[in-house]
């Protein structure tokens, strides 16, 4: 790798992930483009994280440590933001790795293309399996560059591509922009208003970011406040998109309303006043957008059932639930 080619900052929050830590700083250590800043933000985790960030600083003089009071994923992506020096700017959650060619080949494609980002596609493991994927060289020689509305569009039709961690990020794209801080399910309207600043964007078919499935991560976390999140995030990025790319709105009101939803059925019996006010925020959020967007949401008939009962009210949305479970459950005997 050329001493001229341009440094990137790797920003990895890091909390409670002891046992994957090593291996997923590994995988950005071992990167093909050597230029790197690898910034690893210690967001106060309680274990022995944050020590052993420190010993992989002393071994490898790309590693800075931050460490800061917990906050969560958002804030520490902002914290590493705000001290980074690179011209270019990725994410690796700290549980996860990355295939040794990722940042040099989606570097490639932003040279090729011209664009101020790129991104690959992800593959999924259990615990500290490495994914068969990753035992073979990517394949695709380049990716395809579209154009960000294109992108949006394909976005919201099969909500994907919102990760922010499979992304190579020009750092002019955060000159104005931010996680929002104490959010889970941040990336979805974040990336919806990075694409916006796009002209091109380039999309890298090979698989080279591998998420692990593990239980207490953040998408198997029991109901909490930040159960909510996604619906406010969904909320978010469907007033975005009715602003600026109308006719996609229909689309962003489906992962809306279907995110209410599944917080609804997520949240059915949990007896918590807190959570029964949040519950009340999510009913509201249906009976806002659902008349008017009811005929542009596509969805399955139990679906259908369920918004408009949620929509006629609590005790009539509780019905239908009921039903709906108990349907389910002879189903699946």
């Amino acid at each position: 790798m050329k001493s001229e080619y341009p440094l990137i900052s790797v920003i990895v929050p890091v909390y409670k992930v002891e046992p994957w830590l090593v291996s997923s700083i590994g995988s950005i250590q071992n990167q093909t483009y050597r230029n790197l800043e690898i910034i690893l933000v210690d967001d106060g985790s309680p274990d022995r994280c944050g020590d052993i960030c420190e010993r992989l600083a002393l071994q490898d003089k790309r590693i800075r440590v931050l460490h800061k009071g917990n906050g969560g994923l958002s804030s520490a992506r902002n914290a590493g933001l705000n001290i980074c020096n690179g011209e270019y700017i990725g994410f690796v959650d700290s549980d996860d790795f990355i295939h040794q060619e990722m940042y040099e080949r989606l570097y490639d494609d932003i040279i090729k293309f011209g664009t101020r980002l790129a991104f690959c596609q992800t593959t999924a493991c259990k615990f500290d399996d490495l994914p068969n994927s990753f035992l073979w060289s990517p394949t695709t020689a380049q990716g395809k560059c579209v154009s960000s509305k294109e992108l949006v569009y394909e976005s919201l039709k099969d909500t994907k591509w919102f990760s922010a961690s499979t992304k190579l990020y020009h750092k002019s794209l955060f000159a104005e922009l931010r996680f929002p801080d104490g959010r889970i399910n941040e990336d979805y309207p974040i990336t919806l208003r990075i694409y916006n600043l796009c002209g091109d964007i380039v999309v890298d078919f090979n698989k080279m970011y591998a998420y692990r499935k593990r239980d207490g991560s953040i998408t198997t976390s029991p109901v909490s406040e930040h159960t909510f999140d996604q619906v406010v995030s969904a909320e978010e990025a469907y007033l975005f998109i009715r602003k600026t790319h109308p006719d996609c709105s229909g689309l962003a009101a489906r992962i809306l309303l279907t995110s209410c939803l599944g917080v609804l059925l997520k949240t059915d019996g949990v007896l918590s006043k807190q959570f029964e006010a949040k519950r009340d925020g999510v009913f509201e959020v249906i009976r806002k957008y659902y008349p008017t967007e009811k005929h542009n949401l596509n969805l399955h008939r139990q679906q259908t059932i369920l918004l408009a009962a949620a929509n006629a009210g609590k005790s009539v949305y509780s019905m239908a639930s009921k039903t709906y479970r108990a349907f389910k459950s002879m189903d699946s005997r």
